[in-house]
């Protein structure tokens, strides 16, 4: 449902989020510094475990969890951290509906239809550079 409630929910979670990931990259990049991109690496695979963790406990009822405390978890504090964890998610949820092959497929093409748009945004602000 897009009430108020749920919009709001996603704006404190994203804001949270967003700072958190700011604070994590950068404490990890001081501490390990800018040769790999261990911060982006490190927020990826936590935001994996943690919307995976979500995920489920709100799916068994584990915590009682409501709604609009999932929506405010997963669409805005893991939603501001990483947009990895929900790509993550859609994997695992295609490979546990039985459909390993387009869960591949899905794996694949986002990385590298990701990959080539990001290269062509680059490429492209580039050549309109003086």
């Amino acid at each position: 449902m897009l009430d108020w409630r749920t919009l709001a929910a996603i704006a404190a979670g994203g804001g949270f989020g967003s700072v958190l990931r700011y604070l994590v990259g950068f404490t990890i990049t001081q501490r390990f510094g800018p040769g790999f991109p261990w911060g982006t690496f490190v927020i990826n695979v936590t935001g994996s475990l943690a919307i995976g963790m979500v995920a489920e406990l709100s799916a068994t009822r584990a915590l009682g969890m409501s709604p609009l405390v999932r929506i405010f978890l997963m669409v805005g504090v893991l939603g501001g951290y990483t947009t990895f964890s929900a790509f993550s998610l859609d994997l695992v949820t295609l490979a546990g509906d039985r459909a390993a092959g387009l869960a591949l497929l899905y794996g694949f093409g986002s990385l590298a239809f990701g990959f080539v748009a990001a290269f062509a945004g680059v490429a492209l602000v580039r050549s309109l550079q003086p």
